[in-house]
This record gives structure tokens, sequence and C-alpha cells, in this order.
């Protein structure tokens, strides 16, 4: 190999690495715009209402016993009877809990930013029966030999964010309705809503049936927690793109152009949330938004994540664009200096930051196909004269359309984008090297370097 070419060679591989620096300076502005994109986000949900669980609802009663203990005492020596009394609350869930909520979606903007927001129409139905009351009552009748009494009964239903509670909540216990209140009575979690319910028999086993129906309003997730014994949650929206969330995935979903619905079942098998309802009580922690269902409502792919999956492409697109002309050098005996070489990795560098900052006021898609227009336009035009031909100059910019068209497909694809941006490589490099399959290296740069001999000059 001659000294000129590895020279070239060298000359090209230090351009490429200075080129580098600006593409990490835009994927440093993409960063950055994703971090004014989440304060928005952040900014928004302060003002309107952040994400929702709604968990509930639940029957909280208070209950008091009264006992007799042995107390020794010392003036007598002996053991005497002292009344004694202990109270606390009892935390029942319901047996069968039916869920069902429709969301309709739309969005918030602020500047160039926009969020997705929710109403939700939430329907709850279900039965409590008061069999466990019963069982707690023994166990303390018989474990103290004393007497239980139980207080005044609240049913409760907790929301992550009380600003979201658009209308007052329709409650009917055994078809007599309630009189709602705002908080929850719970000391771990205060939000949400409570009302007063009739006493369960204190002897006999008794099942009463309840709905509730309640419009809240959200951004970006819903969830419902599956407090009952057996529980069926359905979905409805008319959001396209969901990401289902929670401790249990959907049993079924389906998803169309108008959106999707989904349906989750559990059982008492699936979680222990009496002891998370012990917590709840007497902790400082209430976790049954753990046990949450539903979905996230975001979108899949935005211009964000699509810019930053293509510029981790810019320096295969920057040395794909050397190579071609590395081999428009050898193999059609071309000069191309290495500052001409440098313009066109600046305007494929650019691309970068046009795609960007169109992509914040039109949909990607347009600013991607006038990025793409831009960059080749300009590079067709400087590279007709570079290439010493129109053709030439037409065909370049053709392929490098071509090349960021195989581009937008990649990024916009969700579960191939790793393996189509695999097969790109590979294919670049096979016709790469197929091209110089035949080239000598050792010889390439010769020909421009043989001394020329001079003309003698005509005597006379």
């Amino acid at each position: 190999m001659t000294k000129r070419l590895a020279q070239k060679i060298l000359a090209l591989a230090l351009l490429g690495i200075l080129l580098w620096i600006p593409l990490l300076l835009e994927q440093d502005v993409i960063y950055e715009r994703i971090g004014y994109r989440d304060q928005v986000i952040r900014d928004i949900a302060t003002t309107f209402t952040g994400e929702q669980v709604v968990t509930g609802p639940m029957v909280i009663i208070p209950w008091s016993l009264s006992y007799q203990a042995k107390i020794w005492d010392d003036k007598t020596k002996s053991y005497q009877l002292t009344d004694k009394k202990r109270s606390g609350r009892y935390l029942l869930l319901p047996e069968q809990l039916n869920s069902e909520a429709v969301v309709s979606t739309s969005t918030r903007q602020r500047g160039i930013y926009e969020v997705p927001v929710y109403k939700t129409r939430l329907d709850m139905q279900g039965r409590f029966s008061n069999a466990g009351l019963l069982s707690h009552q023994k166990q303390l009748e018989e474990e103290y030999q004393g007497t239980l009494s139980w207080g005044k009964a609240t049913l409760s239903v907790m929301v992550s964010d009380m600003r979201g509670i658009v209308d007052e909540p329709s409650v009917q216990w055994q078809q007599q309705s309630l009189n709602i209140q705002p908080g929850s009575q719970l000391a771990s979690h205060t939000q949400g809503v409570h009302g007063a319910i009739p006493a369960f028999s204190a002897s006999l086993t008794q099942s009463v049936d309840f709905s509730v129906a309640m419009q809240i309003r959200g951004m970006e997730r819903l969830l419902l927690t599956p407090v009952g014994d057996y529980n069926r949650i359905s979905m409805q929206s008319d959001w396209q793109h969901p990401s289902f969330t929670g401790r249990y995935l959907p049993e079924s979903y389906t998803l169309t152009d108008n959106g999707f619905a989904a349906d989750w079942s559990t059982s008492p098998f699936s979680a222990d949330l009496q002891s998370v309802a012990r917590e709840c009580l007497t902790g400082n922690y209430c976790l049954f938004a753990d046990y949450a269902v539903g979905a996230d409502f975001i979108q899949p792919v935005d211009m964000y994540v699509q810019a930053e999956r293509s510029i981790k492409y810019g320096l295969l697109f920057i040395g794909v664009t050397f190579i071609v002309f590395f081999l428009f050098e050898v193999l059609k005996q071309l000069q191309i200096h290495p500052v001409q070489y440098g313009m066109v990795g600046m305007a494929l560098a650019l691309f970068y930051m046009l795609l960007i900052s169109l992509s914040e006021h039109i949909s990607f898609g347009l600013a991607y196909l006038l990025a793409t227009l831009a960059c080749t336009g300009l590079l067709g035009i400087y590279l007709s004269a570079v290439l010493k031909s129109l053709l030439r100059g037409v065909s370049f910019a053709a392929g490098l359309s071509a090349l960021y068209g195989l581009l937008f497909v990649i990024i916009s694809s969700e579960d191939y984008a790793l393996l189509m941006g695999s097969v790109l490589i590979f294919a670049i490099l096979a016709i790469s090297m197929i091209m110089t399959r035949k080239v000598d290296w050792y010889q390439v740069g010769g020909r421009s370097e043989k001394p020329v001999q001079a003309k003698e000059k005509p005597a006379g």
C-alpha cells in the first residue's frame, strides 16, 4: 500500500472521529429536550391531576372488647379481677368485586409538548359478607373471654389523587343511597371518599350488595386494585397504544384502530390481601397499590425516542458515505479532497438537528421527509461537482435517500429494530467487500504517483 493511500485512510479515520463530536452534541440536545418534556409532564400533573390508582371499596369497622384480667395486687398479695378494654378497627374486603372502567382520552398541551390525559367512568359492583367480622369477633372473645361490640361502619374508596374526582360518587348499599364525604378514613392513605353504612349483623352471617359509580380524571396511567376475594376487572378506551402494567397482565385483550379492551380476573389465591389490610390499619403504609392492574396511556415510540434511535446510526451513515467516496476514488480514479469529505460529513450530521427541531412542530414522519430531502438535495448538488458528473451526484443522492428510508423503517419498528439494523449493517459490509474483492490494495494509488517524464523539446 502506498504512502499516499495510507495517509488518506488515516485522514478519513481522524475526520470520522471529529464528526462524531457533533453527533454526540446532538444526542445531548435530545436528552435535554426529553428533560424539558418530563418537566412539563410534572408541571401539568401538579396543576391538573396525576396518575390514578383506585382502591376499594372497603368497609372500616371500629370494635371495642370488654374483658376481665387478673392483676397482681401487692397489698392483698393476690390476683384481683380488673375490667379491661381493647379497641381497634377491622378492614373488611369485598367477597366479590366487578369493576368496569370506560376511559376517554385527550391531550393537554404546554408549549410544544403534549401530554395524554383521560376521563374515566368507573362502575364497581359486588358483595360484602360479614363472615370475616364474625370470625374476628369469635377469635377475640375466646382469647380474652370477653364481649366484643362493633361501632359505626364506613364504606371507603381510596384514590391516589383526589383532584381527579370530577363529581360526587353515587354509592348504593342494598339499594340505599349513601351520603359520600371526602377522605378515606385511613391514616396511612387519606385521599379518597367515604360514607356511613348500616351495621352488619353481629350474630348471623349476612351478605350485602353494593354499587359505586364515579368519574375520575387523570393522566398517563390508570390502575384499579382488585381488593375482593374474587375480582373481575374490565377496561375499555379509545387509546390505541396501551402499555398494560401492574401486578398482573390481562387475561385477554383486543387492540383495534378504535382503541383497546382488556379483562383481568383474580382469586383469593393470587395474593394475601388480608395481611395488607391489617398493615394498612396499623402501620404507616398502605400497599394495596402494589397489587393494582391497569394501563399506561403513552406513545410507544415518540419523536425523541425515534430521533435518539436514528442518531445512533449517524456514525454508520458517515462511514458508509466515506466508503462510497473512497470506492469512487479507487475504481473511477477520481481525486476527492479530505475537505470535501468533511463537507459531506457535516451535511449528514446536520440531518439529525433538522430532524429534532422540525419534529417538535410537525409530525415525525413529515419532519423526517423534509430533513431527508434537504440533506440529500444539498449533497446531490454538491457531489455533482465533486464527482464531476450530474448523473453520479443524482445517483448518490438517490442511494442516500433509499438508505434514509430504510433507517426510518428501522426506527419506527418496536419489535424488529435491532434485527433490521443488524441486517442493514451486514448488507453494507457485504456490498463493500464484493465491490472491492478484486482490488489490489498494494497497487492502489501507484498510478497517480508514477513520475511524469518531461517531453523533449524539438531541435532547432
